[in-house]
């Protein structure tokens, strides 16, 4: 089931964004990966969207925010995953229309995939 739904991630760490990769591929799931707020704008814009995205709110070349903003007017039944160092930006507006936000701490994976999981189950159940 899960190899039918297809996330995008956004991170600027190629680190983070190939680390996120192997952890969800290895369970089933189709990811692309985007390094900067261009990049993800152009992805989403003009290609088929996906299922789901994680997005870094520290992309280069834009402001998070920004980037945010304009993605959840365009997509606005896209389902995002905030996944960042910065914590005080929670309570933002457009941050807080996202389906999650969970906070980066070491290799915790585990939080991230439960989440993914809860969020499609909740997006796509019908």
């Amino acid at each position: 089931m899960l190899s039918m739904f297809t996330i995008l991630i956004a991170d600027k760490n190629k680190n983070v964004r190939e680390f996120l990769r192997r952890e969800f591929m290895d369970d089933g799931y189709s990811v692309k990966l985007v390094k900067d707020g261009p990049e993800l704008l152009r992805s989403i814009l003009e290609n088929p969207t996906p299922d789901l995205l994680i997005c870094d709110l520290e992309l280069p070349y834009a402001n998070g925010l920004d980037s945010l903003e304009k993605l959840v007017a365009a997509r606005p039944h896209l389902p995002i995953v905030n996944y960042s160092f910065l914590t005080e930006l929670s309570n933002h507006k457009v941050v807080k229309r996202a389906a999650a936000f969970l906070e980066k701490r070491g290799n915790d994976i585990d939080s991230l995939k439960e989440t993914v999981a809860k969020v499609l189950e909740n997006h796509y159940s019908e």
